[in-house]
């Protein structure tokens, strides 16, 4: 008769599943580095929600010559301003008691640390996000809107100096040694590393390079520093009647359910957000009219979201008719299908511009001094808390603890003709979830 054999799986249940290892491995590195630029105010106590930064209009220059002992008419002083209202964020993570003694590792901890990163990479979304509103953007080449880059329209010292030359023209103060400051992401920089000999000099100034910062070099009258959470953009195909795919949504005309005119065509746009950081990411091609049913004043649209569970969903349509701009009708849907019954009003976000299908874009920034700000609330900058280890009223059994992060802030644009955005495609991937 033959041996029986007890091996690891025969008695796994007296065995540990795994070994956790005391070391953790690292989250992926973030450079954040758009709010090094701003310029900081605070907003003190009792005195509002709202921030006012004034500054003094240019007087008109003389056009005349005086006439000898005539008085010229006075000229008035006027004031610009710009109001900025800060708004509250927040971040909380509850740890049971429980999860606290039975882990391997500092729960507690680890708390703290993620979620301080966690705020720290809000600030750096909503500065960019904000930053997208600026007027001057500056392509590669013969390039004229975003829609018309592909991936050959790298960065180049030419585009570079587009955007300083702008910005010098324009009076924009410079930061110390009267340098602009600059931002790119790695993969811009990679594009310029392999094929610009005018920044592969720059970029070797070791001296006085700050790594640590994320700082690359000086080219072009710009100190510029790399940062890997910016913006990125790219085109998908529009939806259509046919088939979800990965990338692609499915608009379907419903008989009743809604407020809809009938036999009414409209356009439709999907533009997917990273689920984790909220970043917008891809945007598609404007569909071609898509028409309502024929039946009553009473239709609505399903809409079959793309399959990929890595983002969610914001829906545009237009108005009746199919003309002008796309409006935001859903916002960060994460469910396979949702309902619109209801055209646009005309007041919702407008659609962003889109990529060509399958062109990732990347954005790089040039700044001045004074370009953008930030303001906090005095008393409520960003603040961090854990409650206390034991029992309380709330918690009279102490089977929990809460770690969390709050901040009153807000980011603005101080001045248009103070920064420029260049967009280009690259040779290097976005490495964009599927």
């Amino acid at each position: 008769m033959a041996d029986a054999v007890t091996t690891f799986s025969t008695i796994s249940n007296d065995a540990p599943n795994v070994y956790i290892a005391r070391r953790t491995f690292r989250l992926a590195e973030r450079d954040m580095v758009l709010g090094k630029f701003a310029t900081r105010y605070e907003l003190p106590q009792r005195t509002g929600k709202t921030l006012r930064v004034t500054r003094p209009r240019r007087l008109a220059l003389p056009t005349q010559t005086l006439t000898e002992g005539v008085p010229p008419d006075a000229v008035a002083l006027s004031i610009e301003n710009v109001d900025v209202t800060v708004e509250q964020w927040g971040l909380v993570v509850l740890l049971t008691d429980v999860a606290q003694i039975t882990t391997v590792h500092p729960a507690l901890q680890i708390a703290i640390e993620r979620s301080a990163a966690a705020m720290a990479e809000m600030f750096e979304r909503e500065l960019g996000t904000m930053l997208l509103g600026g007027t001057q953007v500056f392509f590669p080449g013969a390039v004229s809107a975003r829609s018309g880059l592909a991936a050959t329209d790298k960065i180049t010292t030419a585009v570079v100096l587009k955007a300083t030359t702008a910005l010098r023209a324009q009076g924009a103060p410079a930061f110390e040694g009267g340098l602009y400051g600059g931002v790119l992401a790695p993969q811009q920089e990679g594009d310029i590393l392999g094929a610009d000999t005018t920044f592969q000099q720059a970029s070797n100034f070791a001296n006085v390079r700050r790594l640590e910062e994320a700082e690359i070099g000086v080219w072009m009258g710009v100190r510029w520093m790399r940062g890997n959470f910016l913006p990125v953009f790219k085109g998908v195909a529009a939806p259509d009647t046919s088939a979800a795919t990965s990338e692609k949504a499915q608009i379907t005309a419903v008989n009743g359910g809604g407020t809809i005119a009938s036999a009414q065509n409209f356009k439709f746009a999907v533009v997917a957000r990273d689920a984790n950081s909220n970043l917008e990411r891809k945007i598609s091609q404007t569909s071609a009219d898509i028409a309502s049913q024929a039946t009553g004043n009473d239709e609505s649209f399903t809409v079959t979201l793309p399959t990929s569970g890595n983002y969610v969903y914001d829906v545009y349509m237009t108005l009746a008719g199919g003309a002008g701009n796309l409006y935001r009708v859903k916002s960060s849907v994460a469910t396979a299908s949702t309902t619109i019954t209801a055209a646009p009003a005309g007041t919702e976000p407008v659609k962003p511009v889109a990529p060509a299908s399958a062109v990732e874009t990347f954005v790089a920034w040039l700044f001045g001094r004074d370009s953008h700000g930030r303001v906090e609330l005095n008393g409520m900058s960003l603040e961090s808390y854990i409650t206390p280890d034991g029992a309380s009223w709330s918690n009279p059994l102490a089977q929990g603890r809460k770690v969390g992060h709050k901040v009153m802030w807000k980011s603005w644009i101080l001045d248009n003709t103070f920064f420029a955005r260049i967009e280009t495609g690259s040779t290097y991937s976005a490495m964009l979830p599927a």
